[in-house]
């Protein structure tokens, strides 16, 4: 038992070449669903599944508090509930949930003609998880 926790903490982790890959994958598969379906949403709850279980399986390096992790974690405390609010203000002006409204948009609304179809959309999904991969490292 000893001799496993003395194990360095990336001796567990995947290569990155099966990441990339991955992430590949997840894109190619989440940019041939439609938007705002179900195939879609079954995309990103897998792929968040998969990493959840990733980041609390994997052992990590004790965080000292300090000013920098304060700092960091106002910052994004402060950006989330800026985004979220936007999008509930935005969401509750809607006549409808489900049809975007131009008057009221989302983010999902601004960003939707450039990640609606294709290479836009593909390179969307890799953007979004290598920001993903980027909070959990």
């Amino acid at each position: 038992m000893a001799a496993e926790s003395s194990r360095p903490a990336d001796e567990d982790s995947l290569p990155p070449a099966i990441w990339v890959g991955a992430a590949l994958v997840v894109a190619t598969l989440g940019a041939l669903t439609r938007p705002f379906e179900w195939a879609a949403t079954g995309v990103v709850v897998i792929a968040a599944g998969v990493v959840l279980v990733y980041a609390v399986r994997r052992p990590s390096e004790p965080i000292s508090p300090g000013p920098r992790l304060r700092n960091g974690l106002l910052l994004w405390t402060l950006l989330l509930l800026a985004v979220s609010g936007w999008e509930l203000f935005a969401l509750s002006r809607q006549e409808s949930w489900t049809v975007p409204d131009q008057s009221h948009p989302t983010l999902s609304t601004l960003l939707d003609p450039a990640l609606e179809q294709g290479p836009g959309r593909w390179a969307g999904w890799l953007i979004w998880l290598a920001a993903g991969w980027r909070l959990l490292r």
